[in-house]
């Protein structure tokens, strides 16, 4: 029993003397999310948990595996001292590449101090976020669009934003003066960054519409940490009435009703011609 006890006494010390005396207590980005180009602040609260001052301390970031480069200075932050039970603080300027894609990306930490004569170290990991908001556009392609008949309208999507969004969603809202003929939400899925895409709805406007009527689109996606987004715009559709349309000579006249009754006419004309025709030769006939 005395053996187990002894043996259970110098594993604890054992532990104790592995365990290192400085940690990282706290860790403060500014911003807490870091755009691609841009550049972030960091400051890691260094806390000496040991019974005696460390000393010498070094504490650097690894970066080499990671999207992201000192800014201004080095990844290295040295301190004097830090004395026991004590706080302080390092702190790094490091810029984003600019192709780094978003997400959340582990950066290792490496210290190393001096308690007493002997030297110590030890490692840890913080996390960085990399998000840029998504900036997404919205407007009605090309197309004439006419008051008393179905149009088709093609609703185009663009991400100006420098994050792609996924699971993208486009649906139109109804108003008063016209009724959508399809399926009013429309599925896009996926949209990278700089790229767009486009969602197609019929819809017929009435005849009493105005000339340019608003009509709203609301778009639902998620971005690259999965956080929903919601957004309403208001597209601005330009209609016109048949005649007016066909004034401005955005469509042609159709005058096919103009040649079916000169052919009616014409066939008319012939059809009295001959039956008058007839009747004088047979009148001829009988004066013989």
């Amino acid at each position: 029993m005395e053996v187990k006890l002894v043996g259970l006494i110098l594993c604890f010390l054992l532990y104790l003397s592995a365990a290192s005396a400085l940690t990282i207590n706290s860790v403060l980005t500014n911003p807490s999310q870091i755009a691609p180009g841009e550049v972030s602040t960091i400051e890691l609260g260094l806390e000496n948990n040991g019974e005696e001052k460390v000393t010498d301390v070094s504490v650097s970031l690894n970066l080499a595996s990671v999207p992201f480069a000192p800014e201004l200075s080095s990844s290295e932050f040295n301190l004097d001292e830090i004395k026991d039970g004590r706080v302080k603080y390092a702190t790094f300027k490091i810029r984003a590449l600019n192709d780094a894609q978003a997400g959340i990306y582990k950066i290792p930490v490496q210290m190393s101090y001096k308690e007493g004569e002997e030297v110590k170290t030890a490692s840890s990991l913080i996390g960085l976020t990399v998000n840029s908001p998504p900036i997404l556009d919205v407007g009605i392609e090309g197309g004439l669009l006419l008051k008393g008949s179905e149009n088709q309208i093609s609703v185009k999507m663009i991400n100006k934003g420098l994050s792609n969004v996924k699971f993208l969603e486009a649906e139109l809202k109804r108003a008063s003066y016209y009724s959508i003929t399809s399926p009013e939400k429309v599925y896009i899925g996926g949209l990278d960054s700089d790229d767009f895409d486009s969602a197609q709805f019929k819809v017929y406007f009435k005849e009493n519409a105005p000339s340019t009527i608003n009509m709203p689109i609301t778009l639902r996606y998620m971005d690259v940490l999965n956080k929903e987004h919601e957004e309403t715009f208001s597209l601005d559709a330009r209609v016109y009435g048949q005649e007016q349309a066909i004034q401005l000579g955005l469509i042609k006249r159709n005058n096919t009703y103009i040649y079916v009754i000169v052919v009616i006419v014409l066939i008319t004309i012939y059809i009295v011609y001959r039956r008058i025709r007839k009747a004088i030769k047979r009148r001829k006939e009988k004066e013989e």
